[in-house]
């Protein structure tokens, strides 16, 4: 039989008095006078139990306080009893108010520790509170600690934060330490320095009767109260803050102290290193930082490389006095691990003549972030080139491919000449294809986004991607049970698919299966990976896997690099992925790719899912009309653009179409030829980016006399404010660099009969 708590039976006294107020009033029913008189009395019952419970509640607590007090007070670990209610601290032990001080609330002791600490609380609580107990881990200074959070009976959480670190922190060292802000507060203090002092100091100069040392740097002082001599040590810490250690100093005529042990239990590298390079001596984390036995003897030269001139000779310029101080970040000497260390040098003040003091800190992190950072401004300053030489390598392809279709008209299959035009038209596609791919990395295409049926969109591409992978191959579809939709343009995506199946198909030359998975995948904490965080949100995935050859490990920080490819010289351009990274971050997705080399290849795309109601529709095929018709008056249309061949080509295709064709080179022209009232143009078609006013600037000064007037923007690229410039603008269109003529005048027509439809 289960133990009856003492609540229960609270709430059957409850229950048990209030039947009876009930009986009482159902025996006087006859009599309204004894009804009243018996309700008034039931509330005061009532009233009186709630009070009872409320007092037995509280003494429960109580109780359930001092308990843990008296279990906990003592412990290494630091404690806290939280309320349930407002998230204030009811009780902590010793450790806790050493560490984390005096604190009425549990959020801002630990708000120098964590990025959002009411989340980070709200989450532990909501996860004790369903299982009863939870965990998480934090880096409190320069070592993790686990967070421990349990459920009591009374409805309140016990934390332990305890150092998970083989070193322990300093509040668990017999050091005498102060641990302060950025201002000079102090933060805490070692129980074994409170017990040496007569007051709780503010302020590290109520400690020390002299100024403190430099960063680094040991030198002695004083400690006031006791008038102790001791040799103070500043540490930084990664938050910002710093740590103050006081070590004991040898009195005179008294034997030397044990001052290895002291240095051992210091949570920083320290070394002394000989004249000869030799490390004379390294405490406990300057071992396991550089990897060498306690009693090994190697020379500091040999341990670390990467300076760009020999260490030896570094060590000798702060020995002799031409460096005073010097700080450099060198790579350990150790096969298959990248380690990166801090070093800093200076002259050993209180030991041998000659002997160098060198404080060491792993700085792999430190360089990590440092690369990626290098990576990330390398990749936008080549998205940056990727899209000038785009949009002035498309006016150009615009003017090659236009005059070649110009003259293919006057040509048929059996001049001489065909083929060879031919060729340069297909030529010219190709490399046109090659610069899209170049836009779609510098994320500076114009998209067309539409709602797409992710289902319906698969099973379009079934037969091209099947053409794709060929007979030894097989494509397997498993699409989610409910219906998904994401916002894309369809063309791009359609590009995605197929570059990232043609990948897996290269990376099984044997043949195989490539499987395609749709998915929504909810992820209330967000994701954090390859620094990159996704907000908390469910999500439309997309999976493409595969079995192949894998990607070695090395190479996969280099996938989206442009013409970075594994492939031999001739089977790729090394624009594929790349292209894929770009369109995904322009549709507003993220891009993740999981490889085992030998294993196979996933690649995993998050977008933002969409209502299934807004699913656009195919499009119907445009209609076109031809503008010369007997007996109607010729169209008028004001053709803008900079780059005279490109500007010559599309006048000749209008003027072939039977419009009357006036021509600006700049927007200032533009805005000329408009001064004149009798001028009263059909059809704007204008260049986007042009030195001066650009297309969207000239369009928007004479809108307002021109307001139904129909406009088509063309350009190699569209950066992000001009694009929007664009979009502001009504009955418009864009038209992307290279254009073919038939591209360029069924626009145009459609453009016309549109304004005909409405006029």
């Amino acid at each position: 039989m289960s133990e009856i708590h003492p609540r229960h039976l609270l709430y059957l006294a409850l229950a048990g008095g209030v039947a009876a107020v009930g009986a009482m009033l159902l025996f006087a029913g006859g009599a309204i006078a004894m009804a009243g008189a018996a309700t008034g009395v039931s509330f005061v019952i009532v009233a009186g139990l709630l009070r009872v419970c409320q007092m037995v509640f509280s003494a429960l607590r109580r109780h359930e306080v001092t308990a843990v007090q008296g279990l906990l007070d003592n412990s290494a670990a630091s404690c806290f009893l939280v309320s349930s209610r407002d998230s204030r601290i009811l009780w902590r032990n010793n450790s806790a108010r050493a560490r984390f001080g005096a604190g009425p609330d549990l959020a801002p002791l630990l708000d120098d520790y964590c990025a959002r600490v009411d989340s980070f609380i709200a989450r532990l609580h909501d996860q004790a509170s369903a299982r009863g107990n939870a965990s998480r881990s934090l880096s409190i200074g320069a070592h993790p600690y686990n967070v421990e959070v349990v459920l009591m009976e009374g409805g309140d959480f016990l934390w332990r934060i305890a150092c998970t670190s083989a070193v322990n922190e300093p509040a668990e060292l017999c050091l005498e330490w102060a641990r302060l802000n950025q201002a000079g507060k102090i933060l805490s203090i070692s129980p074994t320095l409170d017990s040496r002092l007569d007051m709780r100091p503010d302020q590290i100069g109520d400690i020390v009767a002299s100024d403190l040392p430099d960063m680094n740097r040991a030198s002695l002082v004083q400690l006031t109260h006791t008038g102790a001599d001791r040799l103070a040590c500043r540490m930084p810490e990664p938050d910002g803050n710093e740590a103050v250690f006081f070590l004991p100093v040898q009195p005179a005529g008294t034997a030397p102290p044990d001052s290895d042990a002291a240095l051992n239990q210091l949570p920083v590298a320290i070394a002394h290193i000989a004249p000869d390079g030799t490390i004379a001596f390294a405490n406990r984390e300057a071992r396991r930082l550089l990897h060498i036995n306690i009693h090994e003897q190697v020379l500091f030269s040999d341990r670390l490389e990467g300076l760009g001139r020999p260490i030896a000779e570094w060590m000798e310029d702060v020995r002799s006095g031409r460096l005073k101080r010097s700080t450099e970040v060198m790579r350990l000497v150790r096969h298959g691990v990248e380690t990166y260390i801090q070093v800093s040098l200076r002259e050993l003040a209180h030991g041998p003549a000659g002997f160098t003091l060198a404080v060491m800190n792993d700085a792999t992190e430190l360089k990590s972030l440092e690369a990626k950072f290098t990576q990330s401004q390398k990749m936008q300053a080549i998205g940056q080139l990727a899209g000038g030489v785009a949009h002035d390598f498309n006016n150009l392809l615009t003017a090659i491919s236009g005059h070649c279709e110009l003259i293919l008209m006057r040509h048929d299959s059996s001049d001489v000449d065909y083929p060879d035009l031919m060729q340069i038209q297909q030529n010219t596609n190709r490399a046109a294809a090659l610069v899209r791919q170049l836009l779609a990395f510098s994320r500076k295409q114009t998209l067309q986004f539409e709602t797409l049926d992710l289902q319906v969109a698969l099973a379009e591409l079934v037969h091209l991607l099947n053409r794709l992978l060929g007979a030894k191959f097989a494509l397997t579809l498993r699409y989610a049970d409910q219906q998904i939709a994401i916002r894309s343009d369809r063309r791009q995506f359609e590009q995605i698919l197929v570059n990232l199946v043609v990948n897996a198909r290269d990376s099984m030359p044997q043949g195989g299966e490539v499987v395609i998975e749709t998915a929504i995948h909810s992820l209330p904490d967000g994701l954090c990976r390859d620094q990159v965080t996704l907000p908390p949100g469910d999500y439309a995935v997309i999976e493409v896997r595969d079995k192949g050859q894998g990607i070695p490990r090395a190479n996969l920080s280099k996938l989206f690099e442009p013409f970075f490819t594994t492939k031999r010289l001739g089977e790729g351009t090394g624009l594929g992925l790349s292209t894929v990274y770009g369109l995904v971050k322009q549709m507003g997705g993220f891009i993740f790719i999981d490889s085992e080399e030998g294993a196979g290849t996933t690649v995993r795309l998050y977008f933002k899912p969409q209502h299934a109601a807004t699913i656009t529709p195919r499009p119907a095929q445009a209609r076109t009309v031809m503008a010369a018709q007997p007996g109607k008056r010729r169209s008028l249309v004001l053709l803008v653009e900079d780059e005279a061949p490109v500007r010559s080509f599309a006048a000749r295709a209008l003027q072939l179409q039977g419009y009357r064709v006036l021509e600006a080179e700049s927007g200032e022209a533009a805005l000329q030829i408009l001064a004149d009232d009798d001028i009263c143009p059909d059809l704007f078609v204008t260049d986007v980016i042009m030195p001066g006013i650009d297309g969207p600037g000239w369009v928007k000064k004479i809108r307002a006399k021109y307001p139904d007037t129909p406009v088509i923007f063309i350009s190699g690229y569209a950066e992000d404010s001009r694009s929007a410039a664009q979009a502001r603008i009504d009955n418009s269109v864009f038209l992307a660099k290279p254009f073919s003529l038939s591209d360029f005048t069924a626009t145009v027509n459609a453009q016309l009969l549109q304004r005909a439809e409405v006029g």
